[in-house]
């Protein structure tokens, strides 16, 4: 058996992405903060965004929830015993977003409802002064290129780099691309350093000076943002719905996870380690055809956590990108089926490890997630043609291959290449059988097998193969013109009537490697000594005039 390279795999497991309907996996909620028990006179029923934040001086976990009519910071250190830290009334809007910076938080709103609703532009909280009150709302100033000068009153969604750039998303400036603030320098009074405008920005996610705009119609815009004050699109491509709603990167930067914001619409991977030559590796859609809506999806290490509408928290682990597995979800809704209702946001990136969620008609819900070990595999099916010179050839031998686990019974199908994936949110120790029937000549058809044990866990992901057959027809061989004896430590082959054979014969192991091999030309009888290992083999023969075939020999 051998590891080989891993490779991409596209399509060849779509079922382990099945989510059952159930109301949980491997997730457990600690907390629910319905918007009717924050005692807030001011709150409104419905809930939008989440972020988190954590004191790093004292421990204690923050929820920042966006509320139609404002923000709510509550501590939820202790999930048993929420409490309210800070609430900041707001105009009235759908929409609010919230990211972190230092110790201070940054929310905006999307368009405002009701009649001549006031803006609020950037709204900045001071996370190290809850007690104080502190905040403020600013409407920054934001230069054109044509030399007029727009005000951020409202954006649908803002991204800080590591760099401390903010980023403002369908804002009211121009189409609605990109506003660059710099909150690093002073988080209490940021400024304007540069505008994209060549796009709408629903959303996006930037690292190393490179901005990945979800662009909705237009897909997934990539700009170069090395110069601030001249951020220049380098690439572009579409999402498999055509609705780029959001994207996120991997931890190394090689990844990028897209959300289609429609009905039935795909959580999708990309390989983006070389944005000449972008390469799709997956697309995961959960319960299809039930209209289902993913909303927005971040990355937390090995883990893409989703919020989708009416079925909740949703987490696929991706240590191995080419093969997601999912691992757990909690649906915070009663609501089922499409529509946009139900869970908003998820924040995953508390130092406890516990999940921040929001929903839009259920509150703030902190879930505690316990991930399982991980198995994968890739099996390369093949078999040995002894008749076509001892060569390996790959694929099915039938059209049904199939392969099953000897303990647990599960069969697995291979795909037209004959390979077969497996995964499972389970560790796996057992032992993988490929079962077949071959032909031997004049001996008739017979059943063997190939095995392999497999001890999978989270890290693995061995890719083996297993030879299944030394198949050929009795068409395609001759029988053999000599007759094996066995002797103690070696088999004697026995010519009858033919003095001078002039045989090329070849030893070999039931999964194709050569033991050895050697012209027999002279003499009625030729020994050959035993392999160190007992078992089966295959003896090939083939004469100088073309006529070849083969036999079965036991070493006992």
């Amino acid at each position: 058996m051998k590891y080989g390279c891993i490779g991409v795999l596209l399509g060849l497991a779509t079922g382990v992405f099945a989510q059952p309907s159930n109301d949980s996996l491997n997730m457990r909620a600690l907390l629910h903060y319905p918007v009717s028990q924050w005692g807030i006179a001011g709150a409104h029923a419905d809930c939008a965004d989440i972020w988190g934040y954590a004191d790093s001086a004292t421990g204690t976990e923050y929820a920042i929830i966006g509320n139609r009519k404002g923000t709510l910071v509550a501590n939820i250190t202790t999930p048993s015993s929420p409490s309210n830290a800070l609430w900041v009334p707001g105009t009235s809007s759908l929409w609010r977003d919230i990211k972190t910076w230092d110790h201070y938080a940054y929310v905006v709103h999307d368009v405002p409802s009701g009649a001549n609703p006031p803006y609020n532009g950037l709204l900045i909280i001071d996370m190290d002064s809850l007690a104080q009150n502190r905040w403020k709302f600013l409407k920054l100033p934001v230069p054109r290129a044509n030399g007029q000068v727009d005000t951020l009153a409202r954006a649908h969604n803002i991204f800080v780099d590591e760099n401390g750039i903010l980023y403002a998303f369908g804002s009211n400036v121009g189409v609605g691309g990109a506003i660059l603030i710099d909150v690093a320098t002073d988080p209490w009074n940021p400024v304007t350093v540069g505008l994209y405008d060549g796009h709408y920005f629903h959303d996006g996610v930037a690292r190393n000076d490179t901005l990945y705009g979800a662009a909705l119609y237009s897909g997934v815009v990539v700009v170069n943002v090395t110069l601030k004050s001249n951020p220049q699109a380098v690439t572009s491509w579409a999402t498999p719905s055509n609705f780029a709603h959001n994207c996120w990167l991997s931890d190394d930067g090689n990844t990028i996870y897209t959300t289609d914001e429609v009905a039935n619409g795909y959580i999708t991977g990309y390989d983006i380690s070389d944005l000449s030559n972008v390469d799709e590796l997956w697309r995961h859609q959960v319960q299809p055809n039930t209209s289902l809506i993913p909303h927005n999806a971040h990355v937390a290490g090995n883990q893409v956590v989703t919020s989708y509408y009416t079925f909740g928290v949703h987490a696929l682990d991706t240590e191995f990108p080419e093969l997601p597995v999912l691992v757990g979800y909690y649906d915070t809704s009663p609501i089922s089926g499409g529509g946009y209702f139900g869970n908003w946001g998820a924040y995953p990136y508390l130092p406890s490890g516990r999940i921040l969620a929001s929903d839009m008609e259920e509150g703030l819900y902190v879930l505690e997630p316990e991930y399982p070990e991980v198995s994968r595999l890739k099996v390369q099916l093949g078999h040995v043609n002894w008749a076509a010179g001892s060569t390996i050839t790959y694929g099915n031998i039938t059209s049904k291959d199939f392969v099953y686990f000897k303990n647990s019974g599960d069969t697995l199908y291979a795909d037209a290449d004959g390979v077969v994936v497996y995964s499972a949110a389970q560790a796996t120790n057992d032992t993988l059988i490929y079962p077949f029937e071959y032909q031997m000549g004049m001996s008739g058809n017979g059943q063997g097998d190939d095995s392999l044990f497999v001890s999978l866990a989270s890290g693995l992901f061995p890719h083996d193969t297993l030879i299944g057959s030394w198949s050929w027809s009795v068409d395609e061989t001759d029988p053999a013109p000599f007759q094996v004896n066995t002797a103690e430590d070696h088999w004697t082959l026995v010519c009858g009537e033919v003095q001078y054979p002039n045989l090329v014969l070849g030893l070999y192991s039931l999964d194709g490697k050569k033991m050895w091999s050697e012209a027999w030309t002279r003499n009625r009888s030729y020994s050959i000594p035993f392999p160190e290992a007992k078992g089966l083999y295959v003896l090939s023969f083939r004469s100088l005039d073309g006529h070849e075939g083969a036999i079965r020999v036991l070493r006992p």
